[in-house]
C-alpha cells in the first residue's frame, strides 16, 4: 500500500457552487485566521473570466491538514485539461505564474531545475474535465496548504492556479519529461488570494 500523499476526485455535471467575490482592498492579511482563499480564472488569451476556483483548509481526523479545492470554469475546450497550483501570483501574461509549486528545504523552489518530479510536486492535481464547454473538479489535496509554513501557497510572491490546455498524463521520467506530457501550453490563469469565506 502506498503511504504517499493521496487525492480524490469527484466530477459532477451538475455541481453549483456559490461563489462570493473579494476585492483587493478587503483582502485579509496574512496574519488572519483564514481557512479558505479564491482565484477568479481568466482566459490567458483575451483575460475574459472563465470561473473560479475555491481552497479550504481543515485538518484531517490524524490532525494533519487538508485541502478541498473546487474548480469550476466555462468557455474550455472540450476534454482532459491538467490543473496545477503554480510557485507565483501572477498572471499576465500566463507565464509569469513560473513553474509548479514544490517546496523544497525553508520553503524555496528551485524554477530552474529540470521538472523531474513530476507528477509528485506540491502543486499537482486532477484533470479537469471538460464537457459541453464547462467543467467542474472536486479534489482534496494535503501537498500543499493556506496557512503558515513551508508547504504554504502563501509564500513571498504567492501562487496562482493554472489549467493547461491539454491533459496530464502524470508522467513519472528519470529524465527530462516528454514535452507537453503535463498539460503543455497554458489556457487560464487565477491568482489565488485569501478570502473571508
Amino acid at each position: 500500500m502506498n503511504d504517499g500523499p493521496r487525492l480524490t476526485l469527484l466530477v459532477g455535471s451538475g455541481l453549483v457552487l456559490a461563489f462570493a467575490a473579494c476585492s483587493p482592498a478587503e483582502e485579509p492579511s496574512r496574519s488572519a485566521a483564514a481557512t479558505v482563499a479564491r482565484a477568479e480564472i481568466r482566459s490567458c488569451e483575451d483575460g475574459s473570466v472563465l470561473g473560479e476556483a475555491i481552497f479550504r483548509e481543515r485538518p484531517s481526523d490524524e490532525g494533519i491538514k487538508l485541502v478541498d479545492v473546487s474548480l469550476e470554469v466555462s468557455g474550455l475546450s472540450d476534454g482532459a485539461h491538467a490543473v496545477h497550483v503554480h510557485e507565483t501570483a501572477a498572471c499576465e501574461p500566463c507565464s509569469a505564474a513560473g513553474g509548479h509549486h514544490d517546496p523544497g528545504p525553508f520553503g524555496e523552489t528551485a524554477p530552474d531545475a529540470p521538472d523531474f518530479n513530476h507528477p509528485f510536486h506540491g502543486g499537482d492535481l486532477l484533470n479537469l474535465d471538460v464537457r459541453g464547454g464547462s467543467g467542474s473538479l472536486v479534489t482534496t489535496t494535503n501537498r500543499f496548504t493556506l496557512s503558515d509554513g513551508r508547504m504554504s501557497l502563501f509564500d513571498a510572491d504567492g501562487s496562482s492556479v493554472i489549467v493547461h490546455s491539454g491533459e496530464d498524463t502524470y508522467c513519472d521520467q528519470e529524465d527530462e519529461l516528454t514535452p507537453g506530457c503535463a498539460g503543455g501550453a497554458r489556457d487560464a490563469c487565477g491568482i489565488i488570494r485569501l478570502s473571508e469565506r
